[in-house]
C-alpha cells in the first residue's frame, strides 16, 4: 500500500497488565515531520515509536489480538514558497534531498493566535502604565514641592506620561511657571527643595526662576537648595545665582562655589577666512551692528567693545544686587568676594555664600524632618497632575516665537554656531491667526526668544501680530534674546514686558558676501564655470568681487530696510524717528536699560506678562485663567515616533553644503540678525 501524505490519527489502550489504566494516544504525520504524543508505559512509547515508519498505520493493542483500522482525516496544508510540489498519494520527489517545509492549518491558527495575544498583552502594559502615569491621586495636606533643574531647560515640553519610568525629561519652563505659581498661593506647601546640578539656563531665564522662588519664600513657606557643586572647574555664576534665591543654600563638602564674575567671549573670524582665501565684504547701518565684524575683523572695534562693556556691567550689576538682597550682604561685599572667588567647600562656608556643608542624603533627610512627618515630597508634574484644579477658565493664548527667524515652516535648522531653534513666518503667522479666531480667547502673550534673521519673515511675523492686537490685547513677553528681527516682530504690541537680564535692541542692519572664488581654486581644486545674461545677475554670487554699481544697490538695500525698521519702532514706542535713531544703530541693551532708552515698557517675566494680558483683557483677579499654546505642541508619542528634530537640522546643513558645491555660494545670515553675546 503506498504511504499516504496525510495525518492519521489512532487511539490504543496499552499496558493494562501494570494495573495502571494508561492511555496511548498517538498522532502521526506521515513524512512531514508529524508528531508523536504519548501517554502511558514506557513499552506503548516504543510501540509508537515502531509505528511511525509503518504505513498504512495499524491501531495496536497490548495483549490483544484485535486490530481495526480508522478512516484518514485529511488536514489543509500551506506549502511555503521555495518547498517543492506534493500531491495526495505522492512520494517526495526523488531528485530532491532537502526538506518539505509544510504548515498545517492548525499550527498557522495556533501561530496566529500566540501572535495576536502577544500584541494584546503588550497593548495592555502599555496601557496599564499610561493609566499609571496619567493618575493623579490628591494631594496630602502637606506638600513638600521638589525641583530639579539640570542641564538647559526647554520653554515647552509634550506631556509624556511614561516619561516618569525612565527618569523624565527635564521640567520646561511653563511647567515652572505654572507648578511654583500655584504653590505659592497652595496652603498645602509647606516648603520648596531645589537641587541645582549642571544648570544651563539663560541669565533672563535664571531670573524668572529667582522670581517665583522668591514668591513662594514671600508667601512664608521656607526654601532651601542645594549644589553638589557650582561650577567644577569652570565658572558657576549661573548656578550660585539661581541657588542664592532661598532662603538656605547647602554645598556638597567637596564641590566649590565658583562665583568668579561674568566674561564675555566674542568669536571672529577674518583670521580663518585669510588662511582658506575667502573675501569678506558686509556693510550694515550703525557703528553697533557688530554682527559684520565677526566677518570683517580679528578683534572688537571701539564702538564693539564699549557696546559689549555696557552689557556686561548692567548684567553683573543685576546678579551682584540680587545675591546681595538673598544672603542680607552689601552689594560692594559680594563684589569683594567675587574677586577673592572661587571657594572650596569649607571656605564658602566661612565667606557666609553657604549655609551648610552637607551631601544630598543628609540634605534631604533634614529638610523631611524640617517638614514634618506627614509631609509628602511631590515633584514638579506629580504636583501639577495632583492639583485638580479646573482646566477651563478665561482663555488667554500664547504665541512661541523661539529661534532665528527665517521665512517657512518653523524647525530646526543649522546655524554659525550649530543646530538652532527656527521661528518660521507661516507658523507663527499662522498661529496668530488661529488665536484670534479660536473661541473665548480673551488675549494673546507673545513669548519672544529670538536674536533675528530674516526682515521678510519678521514683517510677516509682525504685520500678523499687529492684526492681532487690532482686535485682541497681545503683550509680548521677552526672554533671553529679543533683538534684531526679535525686536522687529514685537513693535505693534500692547504692551512690551522685558527680564532684566534680557538682551534686546540691535535695531540695525546689515548684509554682504563671501568672495570664494580662491578658497574653491586653490583650497579645493574647484573650478567654476560662469556665463551670465544680465550685468548684475552674479549679485548674490560668492565667486567675484562686487563691483561699485553692485556695492550702490546693496546699499539701496540696507537702507530701505533700515528706514523700515524705524518707522516700525518709532510708530510703536510714539517716539519720533531721530530719537529711535539715536539709541539704534546696531546697539543692543539689556531690559534694564531698554526701559530706561523707553523701548519696553516693563520690567518682568513671563507671569508678569500674563498678568498684564489679563489686566487689558479685563479679566478679574480672582478668575482662573487658561492658557492656550498656538502652534500647538505635538502629542508626546508623536514626538517619540516620529524624532524630527535632529534630522531637519542634519538635513538644513545638507541643503547648505549642496547648495554650496552646486554654486559656490554660501548664504549669510539675514540682514536683522545679532550674533550671541556669550556670557558666563
Amino acid at each position: 500500500m503506498p504511504r499516504l501524505d496525510f495525518a492519521r490519527t489512532f487511539f490504543a489502550s496499552a499496558d493494562r497488565s501494570a494495573g495502571a489504566g494508561a492511555q496511548l494516544r498517538a498522532s502521526v504525520a506521515v513524512g512531514g515531520g508529524g508528531s508523536l504524543r504519548c501517554a502511558g508505559a514506557a513499552r506503548a512509547t516504543a510501540i509508537a515509536s515502531q509505528a511511525r515508519d509503518r504505513a498504512p498505520r495499524m491501531l495496536m493493542a497490548h495483549g490483544s489480538a484485535a486490530a481495526a483500522r480508522e478512516p484518514p482525516r485529511p488536514q489543509r496544508r500551506l506549502r511555503l514558497p521555495g518547498s517543492p510540489r506534493r500531491h495526495l498519494g505522492e512520494d517526495r520527489n526523488p531528485g530532491y534531498d532537502g526538506p518539505v517545509v509544510e504548515v498545517t492549518m492548525a499550527r498557522v491558527r495556533t501561530l496566529l493566535l500566540g501572535v495576536g495575544c502577544l500584541l494584546v498583552l503588550l497593548a495592555g502594559l502599555i496601557a496599564a502604565l499610561v493609566a499609571l502615569g496619567l493618575s493623579s491621586p490628591t494631594l496630602p495636606k502637606q506638600v513638600v514641592l521638589a525641583v530639579n533643574l539640570s542641564g538647559p531647560l526647554p520653554e515647552l515640553a509634550a506631556q509624556d506620561p511614561l516619561a516618569r519610568f525612565g527618569g523624565g525629561a527635564p521640567v520646561s519652563l511653563r511647567e515652572l511657571h505654572a507648578a511654583l505659581g500655584e504653590a505659592a498661593h497652595d496652603e498645602r506647601v509647606v516648603g520648596l527643595r531645589v537641587h541645582v546640578d549642571s544648570y544651563q539656563g539663560g541669565f533672563a531665564t535664571t531670573q524668572e526662576i529667582r522670581s517665583l522662588v522668591t514668591e513662594v519664600s514671600a508667601a512664608g513657606k521656607w526654601t532651601a537648595s542645594y549644589l553638589d557643586t557650582a561650577g567644577e572647574f569652570a565658572p558657576g555664576n549661573s548656578a550660585y545665582y539661581l541657588a542664592s534665591a532661598c532662603d538656605e543654600v547647602s554645598l556638597n563638602p567637596a564641590g566649590d562655589v565658583n562665583l568668579i564674575g561674568l566674561s564675555a567671549r566674542s568669536p571672529f573670524l577674518r583670521g580663518t577666512l585669510d588662511k582658506l582665501g575667502i573675501e569678506p565684504e558686509f556693510p550694515g547701518r550703525g557703528d553697533y551692528k557688530t554682527a559684520r565684524f565677526l566677518y570683517t575683523e580679528r578683534d572688537f572695534t571701539p564702538a564693539h567693545r564699549e557696546m559689549i562693556g555696557w552689557l556686561v556691567d548692567s548684567l553683573m550689576g543685576q546678579m551682584v544686587g540680587d545675591i546681595a538682597a538673598s544672603r542680607e550682604m552689601a552689594p560692594d561685599q559680594v563684589r569683594g568676594l567675587i574677586d577673592r572667588a572661587p571657594y572650596f567647600g569649607k571656605e564658602a562656608l566661612d565667606a557666609g555664600l553657604v549655609d551648610r556643608l552637607e551631601e544630598w542624603p543628609e540634605f534631604t533627610k533634614r529638610v523631611e524632618e524640617l517638614a514634618g512627618d506627614r509631609a509628602e515630597t511631590v515633584g514638579v508634574r506629580s504636583y501639577l497632575k495632583r492639583l485638580r484644579s479646573p482646566h477651563h477658565g478665561q482663555r488667554i493664548a500664547v504665541v512661541s516665537g523661539i529661534g532665528a527667524i527665517m521665512r517657512g515652516p518653523s524647525g530646526k535648522g543649522f546655524g554659525l554656531f550649530g543646530a538652532e531653534d527656527v521661528m518660521g513666518s507661516d507658523t507663527v503667522a499662522q498661529a496668530f491667526r488661529d488665536a484670534r479666531q479660536a473661541h473665548g480667547v480673551k488675549a494673546v502673550v507673545f513669548r519672544v526668544d529670538s536674536p533675528g534673521g530674516s526682515a521678510l519673515a519678521s514683517e510677516i511675523i509682525r504685520r500678523e501680530m499687529v492684526r492681532t492686537a487690532e482686535e485682541l490685547p497681545v503683550v509680548v513677553s521677552m526672554k533671553d534674546v529679543a533683538a534684531s528681527g526679535g525686536y522687529w516682530v514685537s513693535c505693534g504690541a500692547r504692551k512690551i514686558i522685558a527680564d532684566p537680564g534680557t538682551q534686546t535692541g540691535s535695531i540695525g542692519v546689515l548684509g554682504g558676501h563671501l568672495n570664494m572664488d580662491r578658497f574653491w581654486a586653490e583650497k579645493l581644486g574647484v573650478t567654476f564655470g560662469r556665463l551670465d545674461a544680465g550685468r548684475n545677475a552674479n549679485l548674490y554670487g560668492s565667486l567675484e568681487t562686487w563691483t561699485d554699481e553692485q556695492r550702490a544697490i546693496v546699499d539701496r538695500m540696507l537702507d530701505r530696510i533700515y528706514d523700515d525698521f524705524l518707522d516700525r519702532a518709532s510708530a510703536a514706542r510714539g517716539m519720533s524717528r531721530e530719537a529711535v535713531d539715536a539709541i539704534a544703530r546696531g546697539r543692543v541693551w539689556t531690559g534694564a536699560q531698554a526701559l530706561d532708552n523707553g523701548l519696553v515698557d516693563e520690567l518682568g517675566g513671563f507671569d508678569r506678562a500674563v498678568a498684564v494680558a489679563r489686566e487689558l483683557a479685563g479679566i478679574g483677579a480672582e478668575e482662573r485663567v487658561e492658557l492656550v499654546d498656538f502652534p500647538k505642541l505635538r502629542p508626546w508619542w508623536q514626538e517619540l515616533a516620529q524624532q524630527r528634530h535632529p534630522d531637519e537640522a542634519a538635513a538644513a546643513l545638507a541643503a547648505e553644503l549642496g547648495q554650496a558645491w552646486r554654486t559656490g555660494r554660501l548664504a549669510a545670515p539675514g540682514p536683522v540678525w545679532m550674533p550671541p553675546v556669550f556670557v558666563e
